[in-house]
């Protein structure tokens, strides 16, 4: 099929007429110059393993829903939906779920689901058996989490199917899917030179770290690492974000410089901060006030933290 000339003619008019819109902003001003939300479009995310890539993603997700009222699907073969949910919830209210009354607690449950469905991790599916079930739906974005928990064949070229599956999938139906990927074993074991102020901790990977290789940067519209200094006395609950890749630079986002990452705090589970703001109670972090992170819990990290 032919595109439509009528179609060209139309983008070439807002074009010139600057009628170019921007993608969905979450307020957070250095946040959204280096990521946008765009309908229809790929986005892969990698990261090291445990290092928060799920919990960080969610509470962008809910930032967008809160200002644009989106809507998503969720798919995350290694949590339990109600781990997740309560997180949305104490990043919602900006409370510990067991500081709350319970009947708050179902009260923000029910804004919650208007904006999440989670699909059940208990079957397994393959990728064209989730691409239907986020069809089905009236979702704005979806997440699959991770890929490689999917069923699916081991090799190069079922890789890029995958991608081409997806890519096809964002563009004709107007759905946008972002996907969480792991890392090579190389990339686990590269780690920060002697002399650099994080020697010895692990460097951030790059986009062909991810498993299966360059396919994950060649295809997607975008391309995001989260990252965290696993153990390190000041930074292990800095959640760093590098934009590794921006398709389309006029509807917003700029790809980040490769030293130079944007840092979350992870606020005990309360709600990621940036500068100190958190910008969904929109209140500012004393930082002469911190409180002492609870306990590790089941996860190994501390209360309310699937990592």
């Amino acid at each position: 099929m032919i595109t439509n000339q009528n179609e060209i003619n139309q983008y070439l008019q807002d074009y010139h007429a600057g009628r170019i819109s921007k993608g969905l902003d979450t307020g957070l001003a250095k946040l959204d110059d280096g990521i946008r939300f765009k309908k229809g479009q790929l986005t892969i995310i990698n990261g090291l393993d445990n290092v928060g890539k799920t919990i960080w993603i969610l509470w962008y997700f809910l930032t967008l829903s809160r200002k644009h009222n989106l809507k998503w699907c969720i798919y995350s073969g290694e949590n339990k939906a109600g781990q997740l949910v309560r997180q949305l919830i104490q990043f919602y209210t900006g409370q510990r779920l067991q500081d709350m009354e319970l009947s708050e607690v179902f009260k923000v449950e029910l804004i919650i689901s208007e904006w999440f469905d989670f699909v059940d991790n208990k079957n397994f599916y393959k990728s064209k058996e989730l691409l239907k079930i986020f069809d089905d739906g009236n979702y704005d974005g979806c997440l699959i989490d991770p890929f490689t928990g999917l069923d699916r064949e081991f090799t190069h070229s079922a890789n890029y199917q995958f991608l081409n599956e997806c890519i096809n999938f964002c563009m004709s139906k107007d759905i946008s899917v972002y996907v969480n990927t792991h890392v090579t074993s190389e990339a686990s074991r590269r780690l920060y030179p002697e002399g650099h102020e994080y020697a010895g901790y692990n460097m951030p990977p790059r986009k062909s770290e991810s498993e299966g290789g360059q396919p994950w940067g060649n295809r997607p519209h975008d391309f995001i690492t989260l990252h965290r200094l696993l153990g390190h006395p000041l930074r292990k609950y800095t959640t760093e974000l590098y934009v590794r890749k921006v398709k389309d630079t006029e509807t917003g986002g700029e790809v980040s410089a490769i030293d130079d990452p944007l840092d979350f705090e992870f606020n005990s589970g309360l709600g990621f901060t940036m500068d100190g703001q958190n910008i969904l109670n929109q209140t500012k972090k004393n930082d002469l006030e911190l409180k002492p992170l609870p306990k590790s819990d089941e996860f190994g990290q501390y209360e309310g933290a699937p990592f």
